[in-house]
């Protein structure tokens, strides 16, 4: 073998593939492996969801070098293989070159949300983003969770809560199809979204729930105050003891002959008029 061809195979750091992904379940699958550039770069570079293996091309290798080697450094796993087999550990021939082993999403605590709402709320100013909260009741399509928490990033809200049970989680999948701000949101699992929702409003923040029932028009109501947006699924809208807390319930005004918005869309014309009154 040639210098420079062992020099390069060394470099490579070739390590075997474990056998066992081959018959991984589809629901492991999801949880387990994440793929293509942008979601896996973000997730290593923020550096808040733990990558334990990374398997590139050699075309991949050659284009973030300095970042998959220092990731390696810090005790990821790091193999460079064929389009082929990303294939087989992904199961899609859509993964950009790059396939990610990595742990469960590290969900952020009620605790350390209420104590920095703190903080949030006393530097509030003309120059500073009024807080804004989500809290998620029971969506269930992954698609439709990623969307809102693309509407939530986008529209600069402090965290995203949801509930453990009938609902979507943070999974490989949703962090695709969110195009990778789930590395940039704070997301906080609670098993009790009524007693979450109590810690927040204990702070002084508003309760507002988008209820397509209500008689009362968004924008006829004053949402330019800190606030927490509660938001249903398309099939059971908001619980009943959850609406009960909130201080404001408000319906988007709809012109066809549907009555409600899809709750992803229904999402994120909430968040934009609630800064738009906001930033009055």
């Amino acid at each position: 073998m040639a210098p420079l061809e062992r020099a390069k195979n060394e470099n490579m750091v070739k390590q075997p593939v474990k056998k066992y992904r081959k018959n991984s379940s589809a629901g492991k699958h999801q949880t387990n492996w994440l793929w293509g550039q942008q979601s896996v770069m973000e997730t290593l570079q923020i550096g808040r969801w733990r990558v334990y293996e990374l398997f590139v091309t050699e075309e991949m290798m050659t284009q973030h070098a300095e970042l998959l080697r220092s990731k390696q450094k810090d005790g990821v796993e790091l193999e460079i293989v064929s389009n082929s087999k990303l294939a087989e550990l992904s199961q899609t021939t859509e993964h950009q070159g790059i396939v990610a082993r990595v742990s469960k999403y590290p969900y952020e605590t009620m605790e350390s949300l209420v104590s920095g709402l703190g903080t949030r709320l006393a530097s509030a100013g003309a120059d500073v983003l009024l807080p804004l909260v989500v809290l998620v009741d029971r969506v269930q399509e992954p698609f439709h969770f990623a969307s809102i928490l693309r509407s939530c990033e986008c529209a600069g809200a402090v965290a995203v809560v949801i509930g453990e049970h009938c609902q979507a989680q943070v999974t490989t999948q949703v962090a695709r199809a969110s195009l990778g701000v789930v590395n940039h949101l704070a997301i906080v699992q609670d098993a009790n979204l009524v007693h979450a929702a109590t810690q927040l409003k204990a702070t002084g923040l508003t309760l507002v729930a988008s209820d397509s029932k209500s008689e009362r028009d968004f924008a006829n109501c004053l949402l330019n105050c800190s606030c927490v947006l509660v938001i249903g699924s398309d099939a059971h809208g908001i619980d009943p003891a959850l609406a009960e807390l909130c201080d404001f319930r408000v319906r988007i005004p709809v012109y066809g002959k549907s009555n409600t918005l899809p709750v992803a869309v229904g999402a994120g014309v909430m968040l934009y008029e609630i800064r738009r009154q906001q930033q009055r």
